[in-house]
């Protein structure tokens, strides 16, 4: 299983916060976005917030992809 980290922060911070082991994200509704954690917590924070996301994020998203579809998508 691949994880990623998140990084996170309002309009009005300054700094930013980081979510590591993230092994899913997507959308609730117009106004959340949840992240699922390697130990299966759930984390939902408003859409209002950037975000940012690491590099490993793409594998995990072509990892599943290939469960989804019996290893038939090849995404160099």
């Amino acid at each position: 299983m691949v994880t990623y980290s998140v990084s996170y922060k309002s309009e009005k911070q300054l700094f930013w916060r980081t979510l590591k082991n993230v092994k899913g994200d997507g959308i609730l509704d117009d106004k959340t976005r949840w992240f699922i954690l390697s130990d299966e917590s759930r984390i939902e924070l408003p859409r209002t917030y950037e975000f940012k996301f690491s590099k490993e994020r793409f594998l995990a998203i072509k990892e599943n992809m290939s469960k989804e579809t019996g290893g038939q998508i090849n995404i160099p």
